[in-house]
Parts: structure tokens; sequence; C-alpha cells
């Protein structure tokens, strides 16, 4: 049986470091590009001891209205929906937050829209 998926999932993983001054967190890749609506976005946290902040994982820079859910799957997954009807570069930033000391710091990738 063959499968068709017509709604990618694109992904950006999340790395963080606390040896730096300050912490840092980095999107991999920095910029994804979504041109169908309503695709799914998911992120992942993977630096043991550290998970996403449980209050504000995601927030945006400017009110974004292409972007009206947010679901956390768990402390190290998080995804959101992309409308993608309006199209222009998404400044957004993820929160992360270190486990031991509860040090919180973000940051800040973009999503590109180009609704078809």
């Amino acid at each position: 049986m063959n499968t068709t998926i017509d709604k990618p999932v694109l992904s950006f993983t999340v790395t963080a470091s606390d040896a730096t001054d300050p912490p840092k967190a980095y999107c991999s890749p920095e910029l994804v590009t979504v041109d169908v609506s309503n695709a799914l976005i998911a992120f992942e946290l993977v630096t043991p001891g550290y998970s996403f902040d449980p209050e504000n994982p995601i927030t945006f820079d400017e009110p974004a209205v292409d972007f009206p859910d947010i679901w956390i799957i768990s402390p190290t997954q998080v995804t959101m929906r992309d409308r993608c009807t309006t199209p222009g570069d998404f400044a957004f930033n993820v929160h992360v937050v270190e486990n031991e000391s509860g040090t919180r710091f973000k940051v800040d990738p973009t999503i590109r829209n180009e609704p078809r």
C-alpha cells in the first residue's frame, strides 16, 4: 500500500549550550520555507538536560495570524501549524530552559511563507 503525504512536516532541530556566556540555543536550519497551507512545523530539542519553556515555547515578534496553533508534545518536542496565507518572513523566538538551573534563553529562527 502506497501512502501519499501532501502536507509536509518541516523540522527544526534545536540544540542548547550553557557553556557560553550568555547561554545560547541554536536552530538548524535557521530558515524554513513553507509553500503549502496548513503545514506542520516541528521542533525537536536534542540536547539532554534542556526543555522547551512550558509556558511559552514559541513567541512571535509581531502578531502572526498564520500560526494559530502551537502544541507541546513533550518537554523536548513542540509543533505548530502554518496556514501559509501571508507571504513574507516571520521572525519568532524558541524559548529553552536549562532544567537544573532554570536558566532561560532563546533562539530566533525564521519561517518564510511563499503561498502558492
